[in-house]
């Protein structure tokens, strides 16, 4: 019979690790009854781990999937679940933090009707071994982002875990995935098709050998992925707040050049009418773009012409009629504006809503 559990592991100079990760990951899979894999995804690491682990292979039931540069730890999940051979998929890291002990029960949790089954450290049972203040800090403060701006993380404990196991259906029937840096559970929670997702303690222990990979690069990719995967709403108002300071910005230029209120808002409002399209064609609404560029403009400026209308007759209102302050009335004027606008383009340039 074939393998039923791909265990993957995504490699980057990790070749002092492998032997003893192999090993224990054997042993607890023998003596739990399961019948598994290895698949080592190795991004052409030059300290030779992908050579160890073919070695390995003699004795384990190791695959090796060599990739020929630093590709992601995403990607390399996704790739590994390609070559793997089992309906259940365990992805952890080769490092030791994630202790092989610890697989068959993520398995279990799988068996027993969890479509994803999460290594948790902050449940009940789940702890972390030698982590600094800052580290403690940043791995909470990443995971209050992810649990505020993603809604299918809310009632997760530990949506930044490295280690879990689900269902190969859960990514081959979902979305596309679409990989960005070291967090791939994420993707799966967000995109991933599923049911019940459950936590199971385990202690995070200490690195064996190696250095971390966690650093200024990965945790910018980490912010940009959270971002990428934020509903809609969350990226209109991002690039709404953006829009905001490119208006309010022209109008005070255009005022202290003279120009009247009336047209200097009129002006301010085209410019972060033009802005919010830009961002919102190539970021918020990217995936849902249909037919010409310039078509997509026409029809942003006439979703948005009810908004424009509010924006610039409240503004109008407020600074002739009740405050003479032109940053006061503009910005009443764009947050009236908003509601109109983000409903309007979603339904009627990016297709969104219709039935």
């Amino acid at each position: 019979m074939g393998a039923t559990v791909s265990v993957i592991v995504p490699t980057y100079n990790e070749r002092d690790n492998i032997p003893e990760l192999v090993r224990r990951l054997d042993k607890a899979m023998r003596e739990a009854g399961i019948e598994y894999e290895v698949v080592v995804v190795d991004d052409n690491s030059p300290d030779g781990t992908a050579e160890v682990a073919e070695k390995l292979s003699r004795e384990y039931p190791v695959k090796v999937l060599r990739r020929p540069g630093k590709l992601g730890l995403s990607s390399a999940v996704l790739d590994g679940v390609k070559v793997a051979a089992g309906g259940i998929i365990v992805v952890m890291d080769a490092d030791l933090q994630h202790p092989p002990e610890a697989v068959p029960r993520l398995v279990r949790a799988v068996l027993e009707g969890c479509d994803v089954a999460i290594g948790s450290r902050y449940v009940r049972g789940g702890s972390v071994e030698g982590w600094s203040a800052f580290r403690k800090l940043v791995s909470k403060g990443a995971t209050l982002i992810a649990r505020v701006l993603l809604t299918q993380a809310r009632h997760i404990k530990d949506p930044m875990s490295g280690f879990f196991a689900f269902r190969r259906e859960v990514v081959e029937s979902g979305e596309e995935m679409n990989p960005r840096g070291f967090k791939i559970l994420l993707e799966v929670l967000v995109r991933g098709r599923y049911r019940k997702v459950c936590e199971v303690p385990y202690t995070f222990g200490t690195r064996l050998a190696g250095k971390s990979k966690l650093g200024t690069s990965e945790i910018i990719n980490y912010i940009v992925h959270v971002l990428n995967l934020s509903p809609h709403y969350v990226r209109f108002m991002i690039v709404g707040g953006i829009g905001t300071f490119v208006n309010l910005g022209v109008l005070l230029a255009l005022r202290a050049s003279g120009l009247i209120h009336a047209i200097a808002s009129a002006i301010a409002i085209e410019a972060s009418v033009l802005s919010n399209f830009e961002l919102n064609d190539r970021w918020t609404f990217r995936a849902h773009r249909s037919g010409g560029r310039l078509g997509r403009l026409v029809r942003f400026h006439l979703s948005s012409a009810a908004g424009i209308a509010v924006q610039w007759g409240v503004s109008n209102l407020i600074y002739y009629e009740l405050l003479q302050n032109s940053l006061i009335a503009q910005l009443a004027g764009i947050v009236l504006g908003f509601v109109v606008n983000y409903t309007m383009s979603k339904r009627f340039v990016w297709g969104l809503g219709k039935h």
